[in-house]
C-alpha cells in the first residue's frame, strides 16, 4: 500500500513506474501496452526521447532510488524501530484491555504477545496512528462490546488485522483510530480507570 501511495503522490501509475524501471535496467516490458504511458512520461518530464529509445531524467532516477531504498530499509526495520521503544509495554497494555477468558464465540479474547506483535508490525507498516490513539480506540471498542456481553467482538489479534479470503487484510482497529482522531465519538475512560497489574 505504501508503494502505491508513494507513486501516486508523484502522479505515476504502477505501469508507468514499471516502465521507468525497465528502461533503467534495459529490460523489455512484458504484458503492458507502453505507448500511451511513454507519451505521458515524456510530457511529464520523466523520460527524454533519444535516438533508438528513451533516457531517464533526473527525477526518474531519484524516484526509483528513493522507492528502492525505502523497501530495503523496510526489510531491516526491527520491532523497536517499527513499533517504538516501549512496544513490549504497549503490547501488554493493549492485550490487557481485552477481557480475560473466552468470548461468546468460544475463542480467547486475549491473544499471545508474539501474535499481537506480528499483527502490530503489519499495522504500523500500513498506518501511522500513535499508541495513545490505539489504546483509546481499543478501550472504546471494548466498552461498546462489554455492553453487549462481548457478543460478536473480535479477539485482540483480529481487532488489529484480519485476513480476508482474497488475501487482503482489513483493520477494525484502524477504523476506530480514525474515529478517535476525527472526534466521531467521545472517548471513554472505563478501561483507563482500572489498575492493570
Amino acid at each position: 500500500m505504501l508503494f502505491f501511495n508513494l507513486i501516486l503522490k508523484e502522479s505515476l501509475s504502477p505501469n508507468q513506474f514499471y516502465l521507468l524501471n525497465c528502461i533503467e535496467h534495459g529490460l523489455s516490458p512484458a504484458s503492458v501496452n507502453i505507448h500511451q504511458d511513454l507519451r505521458v512520461l515524456v510530457s511529464d518530464g520523466w523520460l527524454k526521447p533519444i535516438e533508438g529509445g528513451y533516457t531517464l531524467q533526473a527525477k526518474s532516477t531519484d524516484m526509483i532510488g528513493a522507492i528502492g531504498s525505502y523497501f530495503k530499509f523496510q526489510k531491516k526495520r526491527t520491532a523497536k524501530v517499527l513499533l517504538g521503544n516501549d512496544f513490549t509495554t504497549n503490547i501488554v497494555s493493549y492485550r490487557d484491555l481485552f477481557p480475560k477468558g473466552k468470548l461468546p464465540s468460544g475463542k480467547p479474547a486475549r491473544s499471545n504477545d508474539k501474535t499481537i506483535e506480528a499483527n502490530f508490525r503489519w499495522f504500523f507498516e500500513n498506518y501511522t496512528y500513535t499508541w495513545d490513539t490505539i489504546l483509546k480506540a481499543t478501550a472504546h471498542y471494548i466498552d461498546e462490546y462489554e455492553k453487549k456481553n462481548y457478543l460478536y467482538m473480535r479477539t485482540a489479534q483480529y481487532f488489529i488485522c484480519k485476513a480476508n479470503q482474497d488475501k487482503s487484510r482489513d483493520s477494525e482497529l484502524a477504523d476506530y483510530c480514525s474515529m478517535i482522531e476525527s472526534g466521531d465519538f467521545e472517548s471513554t475512560d472505563n478501561h483507563f480507570k482500572e489498575n492493570v497489574v
